[in-house]
């Protein structure tokens, strides 16, 4: 499971069964899902150091049967704003991540060994931003409590950790701490729900956090503003198409 960034995305399936970590962790993901969505998310890079940088950002979601269409577009500060990235999510199939730098003028490939880079200077990476099983891991279910399930997941495909630890309630179905772990096991990032919000009928994860362990910086997100269930017209096809990329800058 691709943690993360996730972090903004619900929606709601189906019942799962504590012996089946691969139904908890498909309900988990189905949990972090919105379809036809516009968030605005500040973004808050911390340094080894202390020092901060703020980002701002606009993502627009919209989702046609099994097809999870994200623009993203960072509004603030001068120097990232107009950066914007489109992704694409068909089923069964690897997509690329289109990522548009506005200084350069084009339109970058973010696919394969690319997606495990970070995603501008953050915490994350740009695979961290893809909800979704591949197929080609293992799920083992380490402990079970009362509250809570903890998930071992194993990718074989996965360059940059040997396996990720998830912590899921089994109230919300939310995995409140993601711990990843580095090729030579130790523990390399931890990412974990700060705080959740309600809207309409859905717990998501208002404010995240992705901490950096070998490198020593953490970066937080935070939903400032959410429309969900959004008509169509708001979210025209035309938003997630490459052209429109450019054309936005």
């Amino acid at each position: 499971m691709e943690a993360a960034m996730n972090v903004f995305f619900l929606g709601a399936i189906g019942m799962v069964y504590a012996a089946d970590p691969k139904s908890i962790l498909e309900e988990s993901i189905a949990k972090q899902q919105i379809e036809n969505s516009i968030q605005t998310l500040s973004m808050t890079l911390y340094a080894k150091n202390g020092s901060q940088q703020i980002r701002q950002m606009e993502i627009h979601l919209r989702k046609d049967n099994e097809i999870l269409r994200s623009y993203t577009r960072f509004t603030a500060p001068p120097e990232i704003s107009g950066t914007q990235l489109l992704f694409v999510d068909h089923p069964k199939q690897e997509d690329p991540q289109l990522l548009y730098l506005p200084a350069l003028k084009r339109i970058q490939r973010i696919s394969g060994g690319k997606k495990n880079g970070s995603f501008l200077g953050s915490d994350f990476r740009f695979s961290d931003l893809e909800l979704s099983l591949n197929g080609s891991e293992t799920h083992t279910l380490e402990s079970e409590t009362d509250t809570h399930w903890v998930i071992r997941t194993i990718d074989p495909k996965d360059k940059n950790y040997s396996s990720w630890r998830s912590t899921i309630s089994k109230a919300d179905h939310l995995p409140y701490t993601i711990e990843y772990f580095s090729k030579n096991g130790s523990l390399y990032k931890t990412f974990s729900v700060e705080k959740t919000m309600t809207i309409e009928t859905h717990t998501i994860p208002q404010t995240t956090l992705m901490k950096n362990h070998k490198k020593g910086t953490q970066t937080r997100l935070h939903i400032e503003t959410i429309e969900i269930n959004l008509p169509e017209d708001r979210l025209p096809l035309s938003r997630f198409s490459p052209e429109q990329l450019e054309s936005n800058d």
